[in-house]
């Protein structure tokens, strides 16, 4: 009879093999999870994991998520024995970024896992290497930072700018002044008559204050490399300011020097000599003044007003006579008198004239003599105009415009909407001859003459006094050559000053007479010397010389 086993015995059948799970960390500092198959297993989950890693003392390992997460999927699909890596041992890491323009460094601190943590000496080490020396944060703070073992783009060094000096700087003392230049209208035409408010100062008058430039302060990077600012400005005042002058006790104070209209400029402001009236009549007398005149209202019929400068007119003018030696700015009217049969600028009941230019919104019985321009808004009726460049009536495109009777005369561009009357009205326009021209041509033909006589007069001395020089007292015959030179030297220069003259009229070839709407019948038109009378009426006309004649189309 076989042998039994008694049953405090065991044999190898007799022996369960029971499941286990087991963490471990490897040479090369690499956690690794061993299951060894058996029986009794029981369904793992994370948390039933993670405390087993804690009970090992392995839980401040780093934890490869994905890798922990197929530990749980794979012990509790299989049987089989397996070993899975799951994490490591890290240590602590840190990055320190410079800026490009060497003026921050940032840190960026990973936590050491079951690893060295990253230390105070490491990091100073790293500075040290780096060359930051600026602009550190405080050990203290330092030391936070790693207690808490994480940071992220942390500054930890910034450098100083240099800070900019200012430059000097201009303050104007009159607070309501402004920039006084002509405002363009929609039609691209410059008015003068409006110029802004004009604000008057008198003499001693603060303008302008300068304050000096100041230093600026130095800066400095992380390196410890010192930046420099950008000197400052010491612009002084502009200098030669017309009516103004630096106050004798202070060289920062600009002071008017005479009663006039200050115009503001970036470093200094200039003060053009202008007064202010309410109106032109019998009770203020006739205006002369070597500056700009500025008038509210009207002037009165038979008044003068005079201006070294622009005169500027709120109202309307009658009869009177305005000159001045720069613009003419009218914000009504021209209204002067009808001499009864009367056809030359002599016979206008009021006369007006510039070396500028002359605006206003219409003009009739007058004589205007503008040096660059006149420009008048709604009509011209009976007038003579005179222009060295151009004569605008009336808008383009406008209805308004009507040039009718009198004379229009300029070097380049006569411009109206109409031109003449349904009536006939007899209306001389020319353009492409300077308006002076032929007066001045006939005074200087005049004196050649005159003097070409002397001159015949001059010989025939000097040779009565050759031939007789008993007649030569009281050295005569020397004066007479002296005489002689001189009378030859005006001719040549009276004769250079003709052909000038006789070459201006070279630009009739670029002058042009322009009517956009209606030319009614008795308007005569000249280019240069050269012709042309409305026998009918005729729509838009355009009239420019080519080829020495006229021609004229739309």
């Amino acid at each position: 009879m076989p042998d039994q086993a008694t049953p405090d015995e065991v044999t190898p059948d007799s022996v369960t093999r029971k499941a286990s799970l087991a963490f471990t960390l490897n040479e090369n500092n690499k956690l690794l999870a061993v299951y060894e198959q058996g029986e009794g297993k029981v369904t793992l989950d994370g948390a039933t994991a993670r405390e087993m890693l804690s009970q090992q003392n392995l839980s401040d390992l780093f934890l490869d998520e994905q890798a922990f997460s197929r530990l749980v999927q794979l012990y509790n699909n299989t049987n089989a024995s397996f070993m899975l890596e799951i994490g490591e041992r890290r240590d602590g890491e840190f990055i320190i970024k410079v800026a490009d323009d060497k003026m921050s460094a940032r840190l960026t601190l990973t936590p050491a896992y079951g690893g060295a943590p990253v230390t105070f000496e490491q990091i100073r080490q790293s500075l040290k290497e780096k060359g930051i020396v600026s602009g550190l944060i405080t050990s203290t703070e330092l030391e936070a930072i790693l207690k808490e073992g994480v940071a992220t783009d942390y500054l930890i060094a910034q450098g100083r700018p240099a800070i900019q000096g200012l430059d000097a700087q201009f303050h104007s003392l009159i607070p309501e002044i402004q920039e006084r230049r002509p405002q363009i209208n929609e039609y691209g035409i410059a008015d003068f008559r409006d110029l802004g408010k004009l604000i008057l100062v008198k003499e001693g008058d603060p303008l302008m204050r300068r304050t000096l430039p100041t230093e600026g302060k130095k800066g400095e990077n992380i390196l410890g490399q010192v930046l420099t600012p950008k000197a400052s400005q010491n612009t002084p005042f502009t200098p030669d300011l017309k009516g103004a002058m630096l106050d004798p006790d202070d060289n920062e104070l600009l002071r008017a020097t005479i009663i006039g209209q200050p115009i503001l400029f970036p470093t200094g402001v200039m003060v053009s000599p202008t007064i202010t009236v309410p109106q032109v009549n019998i009770s203020t007398g006739n205006l002369s003044f070597d500056g700009t005149i500025n008038i509210l209202g009207d002037v009165m019929d038979g008044m003068k007003v005079y201006a070294l400068e622009d005169i500027f007119i709120g109202g309307t003018v009658e009869a009177a006579e305005i000159e001045a030696g720069g613009n003419i700015s009218i914000k009504g009217g021209i209204i002067g008198n009808s001499v009864p049969g009367g056809n030359s600028a002599t016979s206008m009941g009021g006369r007006l004239s510039c070396k500028g230019s002359v605006t206003a919104r219409f003009a009739k019985y007058v004589s205007i003599d503008a040096g660059t321009s006149i420009i008048i808004e709604e009509y011209s009726m009976n007038n003579h105009l005179t222009a060295i460049n151009q004569i605008l009536v009336g808008k383009p495109g406008g209805k308004k415009g009507l040039l009718s009777g009198g004379t229009a005369s300029a070097m380049m561009l006569v411009q109206a909407t109409s031109a003449g009357s349904a009536a006939g009205t007899k209306t001389f326009i020319q353009a492409g001859v300077n308006p002076h021209t032929q007066e001045q041509l006939n005074g200087l033909e005049s004196a050649i003459e005159e003097n070409e006589k002397k001159l015949e007069d001059m010989n025939k001395i000097i040779a009565f006094v050759e031939n007789n020089p008993e007649k030569d007292k009281n050295g005569l015959l020397d004066k007479a050559r002296r005489t002689l030179d001189k009378l030859t030297v005006e001719i040549a220069q009276l004769q250079a000053d003709r052909e000038s003259l006789l070459s201006e009229m070279s630009f009739a070839e670029y002058a042009k007479v322009v009517v956009d709407q209606t030319i009614f019948n008795g308007v005569e038109v000249w280019i240069g010397n050269q012709p042309w009378r409305a026998r009918e009426e005729r729509g838009k006309t355009s009239f420019r010389l080519i080829d020495g004649k006229i021609s004229f189309g739309t």
